[in-house]
């Protein structure tokens, strides 16, 4: 989103630690005062938040799920209209929040920064939150001969190269209405993540947008799209049927979502179109809807699955793998259970028989 006539008027910082050898959690430090940066350090610190949660950035839009007296969002819609000493003490909250969402002792600690302000036109309010490593560096002073030289800092704070960054900011809508019950209503979530990458709609590890933040996925076409995709394959891998029949199962899959012209999708059309028997047609769409998947068509949008649309890939257990065009595996390429050599008791052992209809072009 585009954060425009962005201004910050209160940060508090916390810290928080990792969990100890038994995984026991550690109290959070609780601080009392207020960041006053100057004008410099606050362009610098807007900065950041513009690179985490404005536009080109890798946030992604989450809902609110959680909205009960003790979960986070109902403190943030608290804490936007509190003066400094109430906000402090709210703040550590968020802090303890974070603390008891991070329940493996792998999790890192780091400071929690809190702060709100308002952007946009007209002005609306926001609350924003970052969860950054510490790690020691250098200062550089210069003295008044203009020699330079470095003062070791123990710990510094929100540089661009900090290894471990969340962040998540809850933006007030310019329609919003504060009286509805759903909080959804009022604020505009949205959340990033450094270590995440957005290529299949990720936003951030589960434990900061579910466990901390109370958030969850918004229903997007492309999200659902990419549900039916990953649970129509784990529906398709386990059934009771050879191995050719799957294959040509994936394929139509690749079909449905690639080929196909149409602009909606359906798991009772997939099933009609492409599973002949009843029975199997009835077990796909009760396995679509024990997996989530609307009942109705849905608007169908592949920016998630884009890639793996373009290539099929087959893994054996050998650390074998065939991998190319979805187009090629379709028209090329036939595979086969086959019996193979017997084992110690005498039983066949599964191998795999593939034909490719073309000649080896290459070897490495």
């Amino acid at each position: 989103m585009q954060l425009l006539n962005l201004n910050i008027d209160q940060i508090i910082i916390h810290q928080i630690f990792q969990r100890d050898q038994d995984s026991n959690k550690i109290e959070p430090i609780q601080s009392h005062e207020f960041t006053r940066f100057d004008n410099t350090a606050m362009e610098a610190f807007k900065v950041r938040v513009k690179d985490a949660l404005g536009e080109g950035s890798k946030a992604v839009q989450m809902k609110i799920v959680d909205q009960g007296a003790s979960d986070l969002a109902h403190l943030v819609n608290k804490m936007v209209d509190q003066e400094e000493v109430d906000f402090a003490v709210s703040s550590y909250d968020i802090a303890k929040n974070l603390t008891n969402a991070q329940q493996r002792k792998s999790l890192s600690g780091g400071i929690v920064v809190v702060f709100t302000g308002t952007q946009g036109y007209p002005p609306k309010k926001f609350l924003g939150i970052i969860k950054a490593e510490v790690h020691s560096g250098y200062e550089k002073n210069l003295n008044i001969n203009n020699e330079i030289s470095l003062k070791f800092i123990e710990e510094v704070l929100l540089t661009p190269s900090s290894r471990l960054y969340k962040t998540a900011g809850f933006f007030e809508k310019p329609n919003s209405n504060p009286s509805s019950s759903d909080l959804n209503d009022v604020w505009k979530v949205m959340v990033s993540d450094t270590q995440i990458s957005k290529a299949d709609g990720k936003a951030a590890a589960q434990y900061f947008y579910s466990d901390f933040l109370g958030c969850g996925y918004p229903d997007t076409s492309a999200r659902t799209t990419k549900q039916f995709y990953d649970a129509t394959g784990d529906f398709i891998t386990c059934l009771d049927t050879s191995e050719s029949i799957k294959n040509d199962f994936l394929n139509a899959l690749t079909t449905y979502l690639k080929v196909d012209t149409s602009s909606t999708i359906s798991s009772s059309e997939f099933a009609s179109k492409y599973f002949n028997d009843v029975d199997l047609q009835d077990a796909f769409t009760s396995h679509m809807k024990e997996s989530g998947l609307p009942t109705s068509a849905f608007t169908k949008d592949i920016e998630h699955i884009e890639s793996k649309l373009q290539f099929r890939k087959i893994r054996f257990s050998g650390n074998l793998k065939i991998t190319g065009p979805s187009k090629a595996f379709r028209e090329l390429v036939t595979i086969e259970a086959i019996d193979g050599d017997p084992d110690e008791s005498g039983e066949p052992t599964a191998w795999t028989k593939i034909i490719i209809k073309d000649k080896i072009a290459n070897q490495e």
